[in-house]
This record gives structure tokens, sequence and C-alpha cells, in this order.
């Protein structure tokens, strides 16, 4: 610029005896700034205007571009000067840079620098579980109908009204004094007003329903009860279903609640817009919540409305009968349980077939001590027997018993011997029933007859192929034993005596005294196997021989029987004489004198015979008990009195739905249920209150132990002092700035990249990388050497895993953190990569990675945290 030449003022500046008298110095220095002030080339060598701009060098955005270096060298020694962001806003800005240095801002505010980019700073002691630490919070809501309404007091003159937000005509509803107006009006959708054609009468009340509004508008906005007085600030809003109605709810902060509201009032409210101060009431929810049965009565019918009187309510409330009980059987009272029944047996009910009352044993009681649980029987039938012996004098029957000393059983044997025994198990009184079908109504319980236990026999020998199904009641064995009144001064062992009634002929049962209390009451009796003649002795619990008195061994005992002493049970192995006999094993639980001895086998348990119509009467024969009473019971398979019957009465009500609800209901109506059914049934409402406090809740998993995103504190990443850098660049490329210009004292650094778009890897350029998003471990363990490209494996199968498309020629792999591109699958054991591996590890996992990566994956799956100053897994070709 002219302005700027020196050689033009020259001639001015100099005095002027000087320019008269010395005209010639005056054009030499005329000539010499014209020669400075000469541009040569594209360098502008004009030192004089460069001398005058001295004062602006200071300011970046004037500086000469000469002295960038100077200001990077100055101020930013440690950023690079290929930064993304203007050099002259970054030198401008990098004192607050400075100043904010080791915050999270900071952080962001040189990658931005850097990279032109956003930059996300996390902190792993976010994720640190900390024991009683989740935030509990316990709120308040006021629930309000979903219909707001702003309402206004016209004036005669204003024709416009503001409303809530942006709707249009189908949005909203125009009242004036409580009537609906259908014309008269229209509405501006962008200034948010509804306009009337005529400005409505001085006085009168405007309402205008918003039926499609957003309501989080009224949150931090203080609510007022009309009726009440109660006031609350609201925290936030939040919609629900309630009875089917959608309903707003008002969370309120209770610190800022003064009295209480009440059921069924008015919210009044305000809320700013477009700077327009604008009222606003709504309704409070208070309608019926549900309506409690406390007496069903009878006779009701479905559908049957249910009368409810609401005295004080905006809209009354109403309900119908929607469920009563049919009047079919729902329960089976066990009164009785009879004995030898056995689990999934059939309980026929007399009269009905089995799709309209069927029944079935659930439960018998197999652990009690005045039945038998288990109950042996012969189980041979003539058929087993060879048929090509027809003669008595044959020297072997081929009878299926056959424990005869010589094997064979014939005409000189014991025919007790012969028979083969079977057993019934897990039998005992029934416990529990289950009902299969209840499909009729029925005027009297009906009788119930449940199947006896059973056992099939199939045959032992290929003559006959049916099975034979033997019921446990066709033997008339006595089941169960009552002690009614327990008696004084009774002794274990006491004998209990059957004795029949008229034209019956049981025969067989025996039973004695098992357990008395300390004063001798009987409190348990059972039954035992049969006597044989006499009494016997053991004069030793180590002895095997016992002694008889007044007993026939020879001829009511043989080898192989079992025999009942006192509480041991024993096997003859030989027998002496009629009074000596010798058993398998001793150890005796005590020595016995003058006892009886019976036989196993010798007749049923509990005997045969008998019916259940004459039960035998029982005493019990003591030298020192009196006023024991105990009774039979039942049979085997018999004797059970089942009970079927309903629950309830027929017509009773069950349930009752609501129509409707009903709304604003200031007190709690009543139910009226005489003019239906039999008409005592009774039942309450509960009123869903208009503000109620919530149950608490966890609002953080700070604490929760099972809690998916909490970890246990560590060594080092889950710390109270690290931070992790999330960012779509390699750390590398900007760690030693960060690390010395803004990282804190005491912290430790993470860093992970959040995308990877591709992946690219070459000889000559080792590329950082994350976590897969995909990995798979492959089966067994592999060993790598530092310089070796091969991957020599134990158990592993890579040709396997190729040919189902795990692995292939191109996949990445790693091995101990190392990533690899496999260029080879040599064999199941073997395979090679591109690159050679640059450590040494044995029996490591193999992972393969199939798709992109996104890193925070890294901690779990390769089991290790990106460090402090580089990541890990780098991958190479």
């Amino acid at each position: 610029m002219t302005d700027q030449l020196t050689s033009l003022l020259i001639n001015h500046q100099v005095p002027e005896f000087v320019r008269e008298e010395y005209p010639l110095f005056i054009n030499f220095l005329e000539a010499y700034y014209e020669y400075l002030e000469q541009k040569q080339g594209t360098q502008l060598n004009d030192l004089t205007s460069k001398a005058k701009d001295l004062r602006y060098i200071s300011d970046v955005d004037e500086s000469i571009d000469d002295f960038e270096s100077n200001f990077f060298n100055t101020y930013a020694s440690l950023i690079p000067t290929d930064v993304e962001v203007d050099k002259n806003s970054l030198i401008k800005n990098v004192l607050p840079l400075y100043l904010s240095k080791g915050s999270e801002a900071s952080f962001k505010l040189l990658y931005r620098f850097l990279f032109g980019q956003e930059l996300e700073v996390k902190y792993p002691k976010n994720d640190v579980l900390r024991a009683s630490d989740a935030k509990w919070v316990i709120e308040n809501t006021l629930k309000v109908s979903s219909d707001f309404y702003s309402y206004y007091t016209a004036n005669g003159t204003v024709k416009e009204f503001k409303i809530l937000q942006e709707l249009d005509s189908s949005q909203i509803s125009v009242y004036v004094n409580n009537v609906l107006q259908t014309s008269g009006f229209f509405v501006r959708k962008e200034s948010k007003k509804v306009i009337f054609n005529v400005a409505p009468i001085n006085g009168s009340e405007v309402k205008v329903l918003h039926k499609t509004l957003d309501k989080t508008i009224f949150a931090n906005r203080k609510v007022t009860g009309e009726l009440s007085g109660a006031t609350a600030l609201v925290e936030r809003v939040s919609n629900r279903i309630s009875n089917n109605e959608r309903i707003v709810e008002l969370y309120v902060d209770d610190k800022t609640l003064i009295s209480s509201f009440i059921n069924g009032e008015s919210i009044l409210t305000d809320v700013f817009v477009d700077d327009v101060l604008i009222d606003v009431i709504v309704s409070t929810i208070s309608n019926v919540l549900a309506i409690t049965i406390t007496d069903g009565g009878a006779s009701y019918n479905v559908g049957d409305p249910v009368s409810i009187n609401a005295p004080v309510a905006t809209e009354a409330p109403s309900a119908i009968v929607s469920k009563t009980f049919k009047g079919v059987i729902n329960q089976v009272r066990i009164t009785e349980a009879g004995a030898g029944f056995m689990v999934g047996e059939r309980i026929a009910a007399v009269g009905f077939s089995n799709t309209q009352l069927d029944f079935a044993i659930a439960n018998v009681n197999t652990n009690s001590a005045n039945t038998a649980n288990i109950f042996f029987i012969y189980s041979d039938i003539i058929t087993d027997v060879d048929p090509a012996n027809t003669t008595l004098s044959v020297a072997n029957w081929k009878f299926p018993g056959n424990i005869a000393p010589s094997g064979m059983i014939n005409v000189n044997s014991v025919i007790s011997t012969a028979f083969s025994n079977t057993t019934y198990i897990s039998i005992g009184g029934i416990s529990n029933v289950t009902i299969v079908a209840s499909n009729v109504t029925v005027t009297s319980p009906p009788v119930l007859n449940a199947a006896p236990a059973k056992i099939v026999i199939s045959p032992l020998t290929a003559n006959t192929i049916v099975n034979t199904t033997v019921l446990i009641d066709t033997f008339g064995s006595l089941g169960t034993l009552v002690v009614r009144n327990g008696g004084l001064g009774y002794s274990v062992f006491d004998e209990l005596v059957f004795t029949n009634k008229s034209m019956s002929f049981g025969t067989g049962a025996e039973a004695i005294v098992s357990k008395v209390s300390g004063t001798g009451r009987i409190t348990e009796a059972k039954f035992l196997p049969s006597k044989i003649t006499g009494n016997v002795s053991v004069t030793s619990i180590a002895n095997v021989m016992v002694q008889g008195a007044n007993t026939t061994f020879n001829t009511e005992l043989v080898p192989g029987d079992s025999i009942l002493i006192g509480y041991d049970t024993r096997k003859v192995i030989s027998i002496a004489s009629n009074t000596s006999l010798n058993v398998t094993t001793a150890s005796w639980t005590q020595v016995y004198s003058g006892v009886p001895i019976r036989k196993i086998g010798k007749n049923l348990i509990g005997g045969q015979g008998y019916t259940q119509d004459k039960l035998p009467s029982v005493t019990v024969t003591s030298n020192t008990g009196s006023g024991a009473v105990v009774e039979i019971t039942a049979i085997m398979g018999d004797g059970e009195n089942l009970l079927a019957q309903g629950t309830k009465k027929a017509g009773e009500i069950e349930e009752i739905i609501i129509t409707n609800p009903g709304r604003a209901i200031k007190v709690r109506p009543s139910v009226d249920l005489t003019a239906r059914g039999d008409g005592t049934a009774k039942a309450f409402v509960t009123l869903n209150p208009s503000y109620e406090t919530l149950e608490g809740r966890w609002s953080s998993s700070d604490g929760i132990l099972s809690s998916s995103d909490r970890r246990i504190q560590g060594r080092d990443y889950y710390v109270n002092y690290s931070y992790l850098l999330s960012s779509s660049t390699g750390f590398a490329k900007y760690k030693k700035i960060f690390k010395e210009l803004l990282h804190p004292a005491g912290f430790k650094a993470f860093a992970e990249l959040s995308r990877l778009s591709e992946l690219e890897a070459t000889a000559s350029d080792t590329q950082t990388l994350v976590a897969p998003t995909t990995i798979k471990t492959l089966s067994g363990l592999v060993n790598v050497a530092n310089v070796s490209i091969y991957v020599t494996g134990s158990n592993t199968k890579f040709n396997v895993a190729n040919s189902l498309g795990i692995i292939s020629i191109g996949s990445y792999i790693a091995v101990n953190s190392q990533i690899r591109v496999v260029s080879s699958i040599i064999s199941n054991t073997n395979l090679a990569v591109t690159s050679a591996f640059t450590i040494t590890a044995n029996n490591q996992e193999l992972l393969v990675m199939n798709t992109v990566y996104d890193a925070v994956a890294t901690e779990i799956t390769l089991e290790e945290i990106l460090a402090e100053n580089e990541l890990p897994l780098t991958v190479e070709s």
C-alpha cells in the first residue's frame, strides 16, 4: 500500500536546509528506500513494511505465516502441527486447555483440536460393585384423568384464547359454560389459538379439552387441590392404563407436599406457553379398583348386575357377576383311610360314569404303624406245575418253591415249602385323592369305592401266557388296628385275641402290643405271623441255637423256613429235634426266655377269610394291663370312607367384574346384592386412591449383586482412579500428547476403539484393533513360538472347523492376545499364519474372530483390559 512506502515520505521528513543544499543526498535516500520496497519474485523483501507491522505480530490472526512455528514452539510445543482444527483458533484457545488440564473437558477439547471428532470418556469406577450403595426410592403419585382442560374467564371482548400446544380442531373440544361448542370458532394451529367468531359474553367460562397432549409440560409445575387446597411440586409425568382407562400419574416430591389431596377433587395448575400463563384443570382419578366378596351367597347367575351405590361421584360405577360356583364336587374328604391301597388306583363314584365323576388315589400312608405297608402272598398257580408229573409217587413234583433240602418237592414234603412268594409294596391307608373328572352337578354326595391294591403275576412256565391279576381284598386279611383307649399297665408283647362274630369265619390273624408309654398305655399294636406250638428261649445273644419247650420243630418247620422270635427274624438252617434248631446268624437283640415262636408264611399276616361287614372284636391278654380298647376298622383293600363334596354352594358368587370403574368418587360406595340369587351375598368396594405412596424400588444397580453391569473392584481397571478413552482413532496416534499434556497424576489410562469400518493390515503397517464382536474358541490348546508362523495344536480339529465354516484361510485368529491371519490349514493340529509370532506361548486357547470388532469385549473375551500405554491387540499380515 502507498501509505506504507517510506520512499515517498523522505522529502518531507528531512530538514529544509538539507533538501535545499543537498538534493543529491535526498535522491539517494529515496532511491535506497525504493530499492528496499521492491518485490523480488514471490518473496516480499519490504523490510520497512514488516518493521512497521511489528506491533501486530503478537496477534495470531494478524501475524505472518513465517511466525507459525514460533507460536507452536512457544505455546503448544506438544501439539502436532498437522492438527485438523484451524491453527489460529488452536493457538488462541490453548490457554483454556492448559487451565482445564486433567479434566474430562480438556480431553474432549484436545481431541477435537487433533482430529475434529468427539471423544468419549468413561470411568470404570462407575461400574464397580459397592455394598449397600444402590439408590432406594419411594415415590408418590397423584393419579389424574388424561383429559386436561385449559380454562379462561371471558370478558366479552377477547375472541382469541391460547391453547397448550399446536393442535388442530380434531384434537380439541371447546366448551362455553360447560356446553360443547360445535361451531362459531376455528383453530389456528401454528399460533396455538382458538379464535371465536364472536367473543364469548362477559363472565362466561371457556374450557378447551386437549385430546392429544404432551403431558411432560406439567413436570416441575406446582399443582393445587381445588377442594383440599393441598399443593405439591410435580417431578415427572407418566401415562398408564388402570381399569382399562388411560390415566396420567403425576410423580410428586413429598418434601413439597402441603396438606392432603382429597379423592375425586379437581387439580389446578398453570403452564407458560409462548410467555402466556394458561390455567389448567384436570380431575383426579378416584374410581373402583376392586370388589371383594365376603359372602358368595347362593343361586346367583353369571351376568347378574351388581348394584353399586356411589352418592358422591361424577360418574357412578357398575359391575356384574362374572363367575359362580357350579355346584360340582371339588373336594374329597377322607374320614376313614382304610388299608391295603396303592397310589394310582381308581376311585369310582357309584352310579356315575367315569366321564361324569372319576377320582384316583394320589397318596397313601406308607409309614403307619397300625396297618401293614408290605403284604406277602403265595404267588403260584396250578398251571405252574409241570403237567408231565401226574402221579403223587414221583420224586420231584417240580413245584416252583423247590426249597426242600434235596431241592425237590414230593409226597413226603411239607406243602408250604412248595410255594413261591410275591409282595404288595408301598401300600397303606388313603391319604390324598385326586379329582380326575367332575362334570355333573350332584344333589347329594355320591358313594365312592376305591380299588384295592393289586399285583400282576406272570406264569413261571411256558404252559400259559395269561397273566394273573390278584386283588389284595380277595384274601380277607385284617388290615387296620386302631387303639381307641390305651388303658394302663400293659407291656410290649401282650397278645391281642380276635373273636369272630356270628356267621364269620376268618382265621389266622395274630397281633401284639408293640409300643407302650411309661404308664403302660398302649400306643401301638401290629399284626404278626402265626405262632407254632410251644415257647422258645435264646440263652445268649451270640448263640445260634434255639431251645424249645413243648415245641414240635420236626413236624412244623423245615430248614429254610423264616421264624420270628421277639424282635428278631431268622432263617432255620438245621433242626436237631422237636426242641432244638439252629438259625443262620446270631447277634440277637436280646436274650429271650419262654417266648412264642412264629413261622413266617404259615398264614397271611392279618389272617384270611374275614369280611368288612363282620370284623372281629379285639381283646388284649395281659397279666397287669386293663382298660384298653382296640378295634379292627378294615380288611386289606377295604375300609375306606371317602366323602365327595363341594366346598361352596351352587350359584355362589366367586368373582365380580367391574364394567365401569366410575369417576371422581369421593366416598366409598356400598354394594347391594339382595335383588338376585338368594340375596345373601355380601361384598365391599376398594377405591383406587387419588394420591398414593408406591412401594420402594431400586433406582440404580450400584449395590445389587445380581446386576449384569457391576464388577468387583480389581487391581487396575475397576478402580476409583482410572479412565477409559473411547474414540474412533487408534490410541497410539494421540497417546504421547495426552500422557504428557493432560494426563492427571495418580490415574491409570485405558483406551478403546469405538468403531472400525474395515480391517486393513499390511506387512509394513501394524494396525491397532479392538475386541471382536464375535469370538469363537476352538477346541483343544495350541502352542506358538517366537519368530515362527506355525500354530501347533493339541486335541484340536482345524480341518473340522474349516469344513464347518468356523475358520478358513484369511480368518483372523488370536493366540495369547496376538492376532494373525491364517495363510493355510495343514491338518487338524497344524496351521500357518501370514506373519511370525513375536512371543512364545504354550497351552493357550485359539480364538477365531470372524467379524469386525468393538473393544469393551476385550476384557470379557480375551481376559485382558487394554493396557495403560498401548492396546494389547494388534493385527499383522
